[in-house]
Formats: C-alpha cells, structure tokens, sequence
C-alpha cells in the first residue's frame, strides 16, 4: 500500500444504477483507494461486480433480522485484519457497532451525519439509532458550521468531538451548460429530490400554478421517488398542470448530468436540509437556484445565489425570485458566474484532503 492508513468504510448502500447522493461516495472511494487502506462495507447491495479500486476490500450484507449482528461481524473481521479506523455514513446499526468494537478492541470510530433531524420527532428505530451512534463514537462527522451549531444545541455534544467535512461533487462530471436565458426557446426549472413534505413536494403545484400566469414557455422537471409522489400527480390532474409539469421518477445518478444540462433553473423548497449536494450539483453545472433558507444552504451559497434564498414555505417568494432570474439577463449571469467560482472550493479532490486530514 502507498500510504499506511487503514479505514474501515461502511456505506448503507452500493448499486451501479442508484438515483440517490450514495453515488459520489464511490467517486470518492475510487480516489481514496488510491492513498488509503480500504475495507469497504455495504448493508445492502444489488451489485455482483463492484470495481471502485484493486485496493478496495468488500464485505457486503444485506438487510434481514439479524443485520445488527451481521454488521458488528463484518465490523469486527475489519478489525482484526488490523483496520482500526472506522467511518460510518448515515447508516446508525453500522455506526452504533463500529463504535462499540473501537471502544472494545481499540481504534476510533467516525459518524457523518447532517441533517436537522432535530425539527421533527424522532420516535422511531432509526431516529434514537441516530442519536446513539452520535453519543457512542469518537467523532461526529457534519458538513457545515451551522449543522455543528445545530448538534452541539440539540444533541448536547461537545464542541471538540465534532469535526467539519463539507460534501463534494465531482467537477469533471457536473460541467457547466450552455442554458443561459433565452427569450425565444421553453425555459426549464428542474427539481431533483425525496418526494416527500419534507422536501417541499407539496410546493411544486402551487409554485407552478402562479408561475404559469406570470412567464410563458415554462415547465417544471420532477426527479424522484418517495411517499408524496402519488400525491403530488392527482395534485398536478386536479390543477390541469399536466403540459406545464413532468414527473420522470427516479433516474440513476450517473445519468443525471443530462438533466441539469438542461435547465435554466434548480429548485429546492426543502423544509429541512443539512448539505444539499442537489445545489452543488447545479452550482457546478452553472444553473441558478431559488432555495430554502435552512441547514447549511445560506453557508454554501456565493453572495449574489443569497438574495435568492427564501423562508421554507412561502410560495409567493418563490415566485418572485424565479421569474426575477428568468427576466433578469444580468442578475442571472452574475449568479451564475459566481456560483461557477464558489463550487470549486467543494471539488472531490478538495475533500479528499480534507477527509484524509480528519481521520489522520
């Protein structure tokens, strides 16, 4: 091995065709993998053949009643093959044993969480399975200096066991399109995201019924699955927005760049986000963004894509900014072109420093 590191690194889920951000893990992986020492673990795979590096080892599991002693076995083999550092993303039974296993047989355990889960009540398995892999490990891992405000406030963690690393979009996939405002062509807004409230699905029919009064040749771009997305269809019938709004369901990650190339605007009326990669991912590819002003959104965002940031929920302003961006030529080239510069301080090979720093 060129470098000496060991990491145990254990993701909830690996497929070649998934539609969510686990995608920019294995981009990640495939460069570290190239420093590091890697033991890959997967709670869930559908993949017979993956290939993120030679340097890569995997033991993957899927999900059944006994995943909670499948994964602290498969944590445990990662130890005694002498991998003493562990880094859990999200998934709270790997990051609850990686952590009991550091704290049995030696080694430190990193949890990377951002989300304000605080906001809603977390009386499920999942969320107290959150907070104890929180208060267990070594380290909780967050994207932002306002996410570590939130858990430090909320989960009452001290300030020295939480370590900033932002997310990451790969440049060289995300590149910036040509979809400067043209008044004569069909303008595009484009919302990739979880169909759910909490995502501000239920703000898509609204948004879209004043816009279509106000700006002609207009139409709203859906990707995603999730419990609003039946919902949100009868919503578009109901309201006769079918020429004006297309659902596309879930499109595989590695597909996705398509899309955003295609867009004049990205909309994310979240009610609740921690480290949206969806605007890193418009940010690289040089589309304008009206977003909720929440988590680390207002952190992230240059100071010209400021002024578009609205309070989770209020239609109206979302409307106003989007059709300020689409009859703005000079507004909308200033967003871009700063946002084009700000992205690059979350590049993948950026992070991939500063991961190597924290665990180091």
């Amino acid at each position: 091995m060129p470098n000496s590191i060991k990491i145990c690194y254990i993701l909830p889920e690996y497929s070649e065709n998934i539609a969510g951000h686990f995608y920019h893990h294995y981009e990640l992986l495939k460069e570290l993998s190239k420093r590091l020492d890697i033991f890959l673990i997967l709670e869930k795979s559908d993949s017979n053949d993956i290939k993120l590096a030679n340097k890569v080892y995997i033991q993957k599991f899927r999900f059944i009643p006994l995943r909670m002693l499948e994964s602290f076995l498969a944590i445990l083999k990662a130890r005694f093959l002498g991998y003493k550092i562990f880094y859990t993303h999200y998934c709270y039974i790997g990051g609850i044993n990686a952590a009991i296993i550091s704290k049995l047989f030696g080694g430190k355990s990193y949890y990377w969480n951002c989300a304000m889960n605080w906001l809603f009540r977390q009386r499920t398995l999942p969320g107290w399975g959150y907070k104890l892999s929180m208060k267990l490990s070594h380290c909780l891992v967050t994207g932002s200096r306002e996410m570590k405000k939130g858990y430090i406030e909320h989960y009452n963690l001290k300030s020295e066991r939480i370590k900033i690393m932002p997310n990451w979009v790969n440049l060289n996939r995300f590149k910036s399109a040509k979809n400067q405002i043209t008044k004569s062509k069909s303008r595009t807004i484009l919302f990739i995201h979880w169909l759910s409230k909490r995502k501000g699905a239920d703000m898509i029919v609204p948004i879209m019924n004043n816009l279509k009064l106000r700006i002609k040749n207009l139409k709203l771009v859906v990707i995603g699955e999730g419990p609003y997305k039946d919902k949100l269809l009868e919503e578009i019938k109901e309201n006769r927005l079918e020429e004006f709004i297309e659902i596309l369901g879930g499109i595989p990650h590695k597909q996705i760049t398509d899309y955003y190339s295609m867009a004049n605007i990205f909309l994310m009326p979240s009610m609740e986000e921690g480290f949206p990669r969806v605007l890193l991912e418009a940010m690289a590819s040089g589309i304008p963004y009206v977003a909720s002003d929440v988590g680390a959104v207002r952190e992230i965002s240059p100071e010209a894509a400021q002024k578009f940031l609205v309070k989770p929920g209020d239609v109206e302003m979302f409307v106003n900014k989007i059709e300020t961006l689409l009859s703005d030529k000079k507004v909308y080239d200033k967003f871009r072109k700063e946002e084009l510069k700000k992205v690059k301080e979350y590049s993948l090979e950026k992070i991939i420093d500063k991961f190597i720093d924290i665990i180091s």
